[in-house]
């Protein structure tokens, strides 16, 4: 079972029954299976149901946590209205907001890794810290990736990335695409390296380096969470601008 399956659907059940306290839908009964699935692994991995009960009463009380910590609404409506003129206003007010709101969710990470292993635990970890990499790539230069994102050049490496990923998806061994995260060695990690780097030049001839710091975001958390750490850079340098288009 994901984490990503586990992490939504447990909120999605406390938030139910804060609501009515009662299932009302058959959905409810998918939840229930899933939260008592979790509770079994919990109590099997630590051998207690104290793990489970802090993990419940953790979501009960995140969303106040967000409450105190973060402006949903001004952070919403100011982004609808988000231009050049108000973006440093804009980020210098909320990005520390969203900063200091990962206090609320870091306790519950801390709890659900205590119920996995193996792979599971893997994904667990990609996960964790795929948010602080997406909020830096978010606040780096005043949101300078929601602006770049709009210029002509990129609309044209977008409709590219799609061709640029499968060719350069030949880079990666059939034996290490069926390969668990845990288990790659380093001739895995370096054909996983070789495709990111091959990705990286093709978007950099389209003047889109920022379309790989969004793939980072998923790509640096997967080789943390992998055996790669120990074998490649996890800051990989982009490629020298060019005005080619490719």
């Amino acid at each position: 079972m994901s984490a990503r399956l586990i992490l939504v659907t447990l909120a999605v059940a406390i938030y139910a029954s804060a609501v009515d306290g009662s299932p009302t839908s058959s959905s409810s009964e998918e939840t229930m299976e899933v939260i008592e699935s979790l509770e079994r692994q919990c109590l099997q991995r630590t051998g207690s149901s104290e793990t489970f009960e802090k993990l419940v009463a953790g979501f009960t009380f995140a969303p106040m946590c967000f409450a105190g910590h973060l402006d949903l609404d001004g952070l919403i409506s100011g982004f609808d209205e988000l231009d050049d003129s108000n973006r440093v206003q804009y980020f210098d007010t909320y990005c520390p907001q969203l900063n200091q709101s990962l206090q609320c969710v870091n306790p519950l990470f801390d709890l659900l890794r205590k119920c996995w292993d193996g792979e599971e635990l893997a994904i667990w970890d990609i996960m964790f810290n795929m948010v602080p990499e997406a909020l830096n790539l978010i606040c780096k230069d005043h949101g300078e990736i929601f602006f770049r994102l709009d210029r002509p050049e990129y609309s044209m490496c977008v409709t590219r990335f799609e061709d640029y990923a499968v060719e350069c998806a030949g880079k990666i061994s059939n034996s290490t695409e069926t390969m668990h995260l845990s288990k790659l060695n380093e001739e895995q990690c370096y054909e996983l390296r070789e495709f990111r780097s091959c990705v990286a030049q093709k978007l950099d001839i389209c003047k889109a380096s920022g379309i790989i710091e969004l793939a980072d975001v998923f790509y640096k958390p997967l080789m943390k969470a992998s055996s790669c750490a120990k074998y490649i850079d996890l800051e990989p340098n982009n490629p020298v601008d060019t005005n080619e288009i490719n």
